[in-house]
């Protein structure tokens, strides 16, 4: 594969972070795997097959299509940056999202035994280390800065976002210096100081102001372990207000990934949260709550599907609120539900969740499916209770690009529409624990997320004609999907 096929890759199976900020990926992703192969040589996994070119050594077959490129010049050592053991967490509580209780916290760790220094392509490697960062909103009054976080043009980057409010970058060892090893403020305030420089042209006035740690606050602690990447990261958030200097009418970034920077006015906050990336997203529902808009929300990209004899498939993860939307348009738009889960339980011979154990069943249901002939089958069982039901008829539950596919090829004359619901994270465990009266942890939530049989559910929102973002659980959910419905039904 090219390294642009690998990060195409990468980015659809959710393995690369939703803050990359570079324009050119792919040119790292060929830098990092070239330095493997010089540095490993016949103990690297990768191999080059052409200038270029990249293949796993354990899957060649013959040695003759190894090609030899020519040596560079070898870079100098990696960055150092500040690490935390991961399990520290569960000793505080783990918590997905923001916590404001950060200081008993970053007391006992940033200078203990449980904060170490790594080499930062070692600590990318595991999920024991929590990478230390810092996240800086920048406000001025009632305005927060802003600015705009790489280029996507990929329909799977709906759900990513590319709107930032949040400054910053790794904890490194040279934040640590023999003045301020034993102080955790003086280590991340002077990150976060170091970040701003480099990030923003700062007026005079700022620089003196953050040079003497004047304006700059932590506020809390965010944690997102919904992500290989955010399992690898700890950030501490912190405020700076900026002077009252002519300068900051137009700001001015500092590096290149910083782009379109603008003050968002809170009085008269006119986004949307689907426009920014999830740490920011967290950030103003958290701090922001009452100038942000969290009601659910949606976008439409095809009305057609709607307007004819059709079967709509509500697909979204685990919690996402699918069954909230289903019971609503069952009992208020007379679609009749055939539940997939249920249909797949037929098709295993096996009780459907929760008489089976959620987890036990994905287990039968990904060896069921992922067998060639299995979506087939799924889609021709769903299409006979689709024709023994009465019309409108609501799939609730499909989780495989494979099985839409084949329904709208089965089912074609008719049209088969599809809702995507999407929640964040932290949100989707609240929403998933009311429902089933807590008695399930987010380490546990997470990882059934995480299923083989669910990761395709993410991928499926490349085929959605309509997408409704679920922020708040049930609070104005109703709403959203009856104003939905009112627009593509009629």
């Amino acid at each position: 594969m090219k390294a642009r096929d690998i990060v195409d890759f990468a980015k659809d199976e959710g393995l690369f972070s939703d803050k990359l900020s570079g324009k050119t990926p792919h040119q790292t992703m060929k830098a990092k795997i070239s330095v493997d192969i010089r540095q490993k040589g016949g103990d690297s996994r990768f191999i080059r097959t052409a200038p270029g070119t990249f293949f796993l050594r354990d899957l060649l077959a013959d040695p003759s299509h190894v090609y030899e490129a020519i040596p560079q010049t070898r870079p100098g050592a990696g960055e150092r940056i500040l690490a935390l053991q991961s399990s520290v967490l569960d000793r505080f509580g783990r918590f997905q999202g923001i916590t404001r209780a950060w200081r008993k916290f970053l007391t006992t760790t940033v200078t203990d035994k449980t904060s170490r220094s790594l080499p930062r392509l070692d600590a990318e490697q595991t999920e024991e280390w929590k990478q230390l960062l810092t996240y800086i909103i920048v406000t001025r009054g009632d305005q927060i800065l802003c600015f705009r976080r790489g280029s996507f043009n990929r329909v799977e980057d709906y759900l990513r976002g590319s709107l930032c409010i949040g400054f910053g970058g790794h904890v490194s060892e040279a934040d640590r210096t023999l003045y301020t090893q034993n102080d955790y403020r003086e280590i991340v305030l002077g990150n976060a100081v170091r970040e701003l420089f480099e990030e923003l042209t700062l007026p005079p006035a700022d620089k003196r102001r953050l040079s003497s740690g004047e304006g700059l606050q932590i506020v809390g602690l965010l944690n997102d372990d919904s992500s290989p990447t955010g399992r690898k990261h700890l950030a501490v958030l912190l405020k700076y207000e900026v002077c009252g200097v002519p300068e900051w009418e137009r700001p001015q970034r500092g590096e290149k990934s910083i782009t379109q920077l603008e003050w968002l006015n809170m009085n008269s906050f006119d986004r949307d949260l689907r426009d920014f990336e999830y740490w920011s997203q967290l950030c103003l529902a958290e701090f922001f709550e009452d100038a942000i808009r969290t009601r659910p929300s949606y976008v439409i990209r095809r009305h057609a599907p709607f307007h004819r004899p059709h079967i709509l498939c509500i697909v979204g993860g685990i919690g996402s609120g699918k069954s909230a939307a289903t019971k609503l348009l069952t009992d208020h738009f007379n679609y009749t539900e055939i539940n997939s889960g249920r249909v797949l339980a037929d098709l295993l011979t096996l009780p459907p969740v929760p008489t089976t154990n959620r987890e036990e069943f994905q287990k039968h249901a990904w060896r069921f499916i992922k067998r060639s002939s299995g979506p087939t089958k799924l889609a021709r069982a769903l299409l006979r209770h689709a024709k023994v039901s009465a019309p409108p008829v609501l799939i609730d539950g499909i989780r495989q690009r494979a099985t839409l596919d084949e329904l709208r090829r089965l089912a074609t004359p008719t049209k088969v529409a599809v809702l995507y619901v999407h929640t964040p994270p932290h949100v989707a465990y609240k929403f998933y624990s009311d429902r089933n009266q807590g008695g399930l942890g987010l380490a546990e939530f997470l990882r059934l997320c995480e299923a083989p049989v669910e990761a395709d559910v993410r991928k499926m929102i490349a085929a959605a004609d309509v997408v409704l973002y679920n922020w708040t659980g049930k609070l104005k959910y109703e709403e959203a999907v009856r104003s939905l419905m009112a627009e593509v039904v009629g």
